[in-house]
C-alpha cells in the first residue's frame, strides 16, 4: 500500500504537476531532489500569483485564498527540515510560521504591483494588520485545540514576540524587553479570544495552559519591561495608578474604572492615527496600561491590598476581553471591505 501511495504521488507530482503532490511526496518520501522540486514549485507559484495580481487578472480575495494555500505548503515542506520531521506537523499547529509565509506571498505581490492594486496589498501588509492577523491565527490554534502543550504554545508565542520586536525597529539592547512585553500581550490576547462555539467548554483547560505557559516563559515574576524608546508614559497613567493604589481609597466600580482607562488610553495614542490602525493601537495600549497598573502595585502588603489586586484582575479581564472583541470586529469589518472592493475592482482569471 505504501508503494502504491508513493507511485500515486509521483504520478500527480510529475505528470499532473500538482504542487500539493510535490510537497507531500517530498515530505513523506524525502529525497534532496524532491525537496528541491517542491521548493521550486512553491517559488514559481508565488511568482505566478504576483504576476496575475499585478496585471489585474486575480482579485485580492483570490490572492489571499491562494496565498493561504501556498503558505500551508511552505510550512509543511519546511517542517521536513526540523527535529519533528517524522511527526505529522500540520500548518494548524504552526500558526506563526503560516502567518509569516502568508505575509511573504503578499509581499511579493506588493513588489510586483503598482497603483490601486499595490495600495490594496499595502493595507494588508501594514504592521498593525500583520500583527493582529498573526495573533488571531495563534489564538484560533489554541481555542480550536491544535496547540495543546505548553512546549508548543511557548515556542509559538516566543517566535511571534520576536517577529513583533523586530518589526518595532527598536535598538538591539531593547529587543529582549520588547519581546517579553509582547509575549505577555500575546498570551493575554489569546486568553481573551473566546470566539468559538466550544470556547465555554475549553475555557478552563485553555486558561490552565496559558498560566502554565506564563510560568514556562518566566513572565510572572519579572520586573516590568522598559517601554519602547518612542513611548512616554502619559501623566494620566500615573494619576490612575496613584488613585487605584492609594491607601484607603474606595474600590472603583467597573463603569468608572473603565471610563478612566479609556481616557488614559486616548492620551497614549499618537496624534493623527489612521482609522484603520486605531482599534489595534487602542487594544495594545489598553493591555499596556493594565500591565502598568499591575507592576506598580505597592511592594509591601497593606490592609486592603489583596482585595484591590483581586478587583484589578476582575476589571482587567473584562476590559481586555472588550478590547479584543472590538479589535476582532474591526478586523472582520476590514476583511469584508477588502473582499467587496476586490470583487468590484478587479477581474478574475
Amino acid at each position: 500500500m505504501q508503494i502504491l501511495s508513493q507511485l500515486g504521488l509521483m504520478f500527480r507530482a510529475n505528470m499532473l504537476r500538482q504542487l500539493s503532490a510535490k510537497v507531500e511526496l517530498a515530505r513523506t518520501h524525502y529525497s534532496p531532489s524532491r525537496f528541491t522540486a517542491a521548493l521550486i514549485g512553491i517559488n514559481n507559484r508565488e511568482q505566478q500569483l504576483a504576476e496575475r495580481f499585478s496585471r489585474g487578472h486575480l482579485s485580492l480575495e483570490k490572492l489571499q485564498r491562494q496565498a493561504a494555500r501556498l503558505a500551508s505548503h511552505e510550512v509543511l515542506l519546511n517542517a521536513r527540515r526540523t527535529p519533528e520531521a517524522d511527526r505529522d506537523v500540520s500548518p494548524a499547529r504552526r500558526p506563526v510560521q503560516t502567518a509569516t509565509a502568508f505575509r511573504s506571498v503578499l509581499l511579493r505581490a506588493y513588489c510586483r504591483s503598482d497603483g490601486a492594486a499595490r495600495e490594496k496589498v499595502a493595507t494588508l501588509l501594514a504592521p498593525d494588520t500583520v500583527r493582529a492577523r498573526a495573533r488571531t491565527m495563534l489564538a484560533d490554534a489554541v481555542w480550536k485545540g491544535h496547540l495543546v502543550t505548553v512546549g508548543e504554545l511557548a515556542a509559538q508565542v516566543r517566535l511571534q514576540a520576536h517577529h513583533e520586536a523586530l518589526d518595532a525597529g527598536c535598538a538591539p539592547d531593547q529587543l529582549p524587553h520588547i519581546e517579553r512585553d509582547a509575549m505577555r500581550q500575546i498570551l493575554a490576547f489569546v486568553g481573551a479570544s473566546h470566539r468559538h462555539a466550544a470556547a465555554s467548554e475549553a475555557s478552563p483547560y485553555v486558561h490552565q495552559l496559558l498560566q502554565a505557559t506564563v510560568d514556562a516563559l518566566r513572565l510572572r515574576s519579572e520586573t516590568p519591561p522598559q517601554a519602547a524608546a518612542d513611548f512616554q508614559v502619559p501623566p494620566s497613567w500615573e494619576r490612575i495608578t496613584d488613585a487605584f493604589w492609594r491607601p484607603g481609597a474606595a474600590p472603583p466600580a467597573y463603569a468608572a474604572f473603565s471610563a478612566a482607562v479609556a481616557a488614559a488610553v486616548d492620551d497614549a495614542l499618537p496624534p493623527g492615527l489612521a482609522d484603520a490602525t486605531l482599534p489595534e493601537q487602542r487594544c495594545r495600549r489598553t493591555f499596556e496600561l493594565l500591565q502598568y497598573l499591575r507592576h506598580h502595585a505597592p511592594p509591601a502588603s497593606r490592609p486592603g491590598d489583596a482585595e484591590a489586586r483581586a478587583l484589578l484582575e476582575r476589571h482587567a479581564q473584562r476590559l481586555e476581553g472588550e478590547a479584543v472583541d472590538v479589535l476582532i470586529k474591526a478586523n472582520d469589518k476590514a476583511a469584508h471591505a477588502f473582499r467587496r472592493s476586490a470583487s468590484s475592482g478587479s477581474s478574475d482569471a
